[in-house]
């Protein structure tokens, strides 16, 4: 920028009046973006007495801010009156005065028109003049600039994305570079509104993906914001509602209203939003002003789309989960009733596996039982697999409960794997055995590690999986079949003589031998085996 002269304070100050009264709070607001977003290419002080500078936009247009008749100031941009460029170059002049442009848009935005009235601090929400009253300026001192702020300086980085999520990677290591000198609290709060920001970045590049490639970029989307999305996860564990500031909690308000603006009920999304909003209520929902607030917001929406005949699953799912956190699971299970079950049966795996943790089988009962339901009709749901396993925890912690081993009998084939690894924690052997029978699952199909385990637990739970799988291969009616018939008899042999059982062992040959004795095939195997002689 071209620099010959400053305006001396009283000009200055006459023209951030007449600014402040003359152009709208809305086109100060786009000019501030323009000037963070560097489209102001020049700025100059003509004579001592106007300000001239020009802006990229469409084309480039040239202002001029008359500071003794700011009536006279001009813009070559077809706008009638004052213009977002007129305002870009207004704050980038205070940045070639080596001043604050962020102090002043604070001053001019907030300072004539708060947020809030003076005292006005419901439940806990900072006024305007209690963020002013801090000792900070710029966007440390305004969490409500934040947002915008990236925006404006990296709101078109997710067109990059064309194919991987890299492009984002320097945008979220540059938004935490801003505020790493912060305090704690505000750092912590301004980094959660970063990750934010990306993840809504990778969404807008995620639904710009064609449908053909669409499951492809979900999966290698998914990989790279995975770890922005646990670094959200602790940082939201760390918010203490007690000990924030009031800058704190408009950092907060800010973050929630950013749920309460977008869609949260649209499908095709990327990210599980309602988890990053519980996330933070997992901290703030013991505060009776915080809750009560947002219950209320949260009513008035679903009141709204009731009317409109809307069904959605978000506002229930998060009345329920403040419903829950208040110990009224019942009504929290209604709400979530009222839902689509796949759209809100993670919330009720995670509600009941805290009453899991808590070891309050009542209400674990009840969820257990509201989840059954729901997956009796939609096996395919994300809530399958945590379901089976808070059913062999809770039948681990309360063994002499027989509803917890019902539940996981009771979806099979689709709980096999899950209920044969139970009982084999659980060292329920006759059952996992008959549960391998009923499957028809061959020994020789098993982990060999697992066979010589189970051999020297309780070798007897072996016999008819052998047996079984004996008969078999005899039926194949083929040599092959035979020749895998003896094998299996040999290891069968080993096991009865383990145990000391060989009279047992020669009455099954016996058997075998009287029962097959016209498959000749089969007697020169057994001869050949020296399982007969």
């Amino acid at each position: 920028m071209s620099t010959f002269f400053q305006l001396d304070e009283q000009r200055l100050q006459a023209l951030e009046t007449a600014v402040a009264s003359s152009i709208p709070l809305e086109v100060m607001q786009l000019g501030f973006d323009y000037y963070r977003r560097e489209k102001v290419l020049s700025v100059q002080v003509m004579e001592g007495t106007s300000v001239y500078g020009t802006v990229r936009d469409a084309a480039i247009f040239a202002v001029t801010l008359d500071c003794d008749e700011f009536g006279f100031s001009t813009c070559t941009c077809p706008v009638k009156g004052y213009c977002k460029h007129m305002a870009a170059v207004f704050y980038a002049y205070y940045e070639y005065a080596g001043r604050s442009a962020d102090e002043v848009h604070n001053r001019l935005l907030y300072g004539r028109d708060p947020m809030f009235s003076e005292g006005q601090a419901s439940g806990g929400t900072a006024t305007a003049a209690a963020v002013v009253a801090a000792a900070k300026t710029g966007l440390e001192g305004d969490p409500r600039l934040w947002q915008q702020d990236m925006e404006a300086k990296h709101g078109e980085v997710w067109r990059q994305c064309r194919h991987s999520l890299h492009p984002l990677q320097p945008v979220l290591q540059a938004i935490k570079a801003v505020s790493k000198n912060w305090d704690e609290g505000l750092r912590r709060l301004h980094w959660m509104h970063g990750i934010i920001f990306v993840v809504e970045q990778s969404e807008r590049a995620y639904s710009h993906t064609d449908s053909y490639s669409r499951y492809y970029y979900e999966m290698a989307f998914a990989r790279m914001t995975e770890p922005w999305i646990n670094h959200y996860h602790e940082l939201a564990g760390e918010l203490k509602p007690d000990t924030m500031t009031d800058l704190e909690r408009v950092g907060v308000e800010q973050l929630l209203e950013r749920f309460h603006e977008r869609e949260m009920d649209r499908d095709q999304q990327l990210h599980r939003w309602e988890a990053l909003y519980f996330s933070i209520w997992g901290q703030l929902v013991h505060d009776s002003a915080w809750t009560g607030k947002e219950k209320e917001w949260l009513e008035h929406k679903l009141a709204e789309e009731k009317g409109a005949g809307h069904a959605s699953f978000f506002a229930p799912m998060a009345l329920a989960y403040l419903a829950y956190a208040e110990e009224n699971d019942d009504y929290a299970m209604e709400l979530l009733a009222r839902t689509q079950f796949n759209r809100t049966a993670l919330l009720a795996c995670d509600c009941a596996l805290q009453r899991l943790e808590e070891r309050n089988w009542a209400k674990l009962e009840k969820w257990i039982r509201y989840l059954y339901g729901g997956l009796s009709i939609e096996r395919k749901s994300k809530a399958f697999g945590p379901f089976l396993s808070m059913c062999r925890l809770a039948d681990l912690q309360q063994p002499d409960n027989p509803s917890w081993q019902q539940y996981l009998v009771s979806f099979l084939p689709y709980s096999y794997s899950a209920l044969t690894e139970h009982w084999l924690d659980r060292k329920h052997y006759e059952k996992w055995a008959d549960l391998q029978l009923l499957f028809g699952i061959e020994p020789d199909e098993m982990d060999i590690q697992l066979v010589r385990e189970i051999s020297k637990a309780s070798p007897r739970v072996l016999y008819p999986l052998y047996h079984q799988a004996i008969d078999g291969a005899i039926r194949s009616r083929n040599r092959q079949g035979y020749k895998q018939a003896v094998k299996l008899m040999k290891k069968l042999e080993k096991l009865y003589k383990a145990e000391e059982h060989g009279d047992k062992w020669i009455r099954y040959v016996d058997g075998i031998v009287r029962k097959h004795w016209r498959l000749r095939a089969l007697q020169e195997e057994l001869w050949r085996g020296k399982i007969i002689t």
